[in-house]
């Protein structure tokens, strides 16, 4: 169900699109409008809302909202290629400036992956975040330049299904293999305290699951009284 929750933003706004004819702006307000309604649900349904949540939702609104007031949709079509350079230079600043890989900033959890490693790894991040954005700006505003068989609406087709899916998926890929390669780096030591941490913090993760049916009793007993 949380995982449904975290998705279906994404296909109301493919969805949306494609029975509206083509109309970005309609499934720029579908978007906005089921992100609002699927973060209510899962504050109803687990009690909680993220950090990382409130803030996904922050950065739709800072780029939904005056697409849809101004009627442009080349403001939702640069969301993309902002947030991946953002966040590039994030990640490196956390690295190289101040000292701090991005999951110990994040979560202020230390783990046993050598400074040297996370170097390399936070270079190939940004690396592929600046592609990303990129390829995002060139399916956005310069296919039909660069590839006079595609039209206008052929292209922003393209760029829809490169946001709805597309770049999920490279995603995936990417962390896939980011990750299979900084294991292939590490000492059997290291791996297995590695594997240790991750232990404890699903430990941690199902200790916190089986607080929320106890906060809901209490919530109902304080409203009985």
């Amino acid at each position: 169900m949380k995982f449904l929750l975290n998705i279906l933003p994404a296909i109301c706004f493919f969805l949306t699109y494609k029975l509206a004819g083509g109309n970005l702006i309609w499934a720029t307000g579908a978007i906005v409008i089921s992100s609002v309604i699927c973060l209510a649900l899962n504050y109803v349904l687990y009690r909680a809302i993220s950090r990382f949540q409130v803030v996904l939702l922050a950065v739709l609104l800072l780029f939904a909202l005056p697409t849809i007031w101004l009627n442009d949709t080349n403001i939702i079509k640069l969301k993309v290629s902002v947030i991946n350079i953002a966040l590039a230079l994030i990640i490196l600043a956390l690295q190289f400036i101040f000292k701090k890989n991005i999951v110990e900033a994040v979560s202020g959890v230390k783990t046993p992956i050598p400074t040297n490693l996370w170097q390399k790894a936070t270079i190939a991040v940004a690396g592929y975040l600046i592609l990303c954005a990129g390829l995002n700006y060139i399916l956005a505003f310069k296919l039909p330049d660069l590839f006079s068989s595609f039209s206008a609406q052929e292209a922003e087709d393209l760029w829809v299904a490169y946001k709805t899916y597309g770049n999920g998926i490279l995603n995936f890929i990417f962390v896939l293999l980011i990750s299979f390669w900084m294991t292939s780096k590490l000492s059997p030591e290291q791996k297995a305290e590695l594997e240790n941490l991750m232990n404890k913090l699903k430990e941690a993760q199902k200790a916190n699951k089986k607080k929320l049916p106890q906060n809901d009793e209490k919530i109902k007993n304080n409203s009985d009284i």
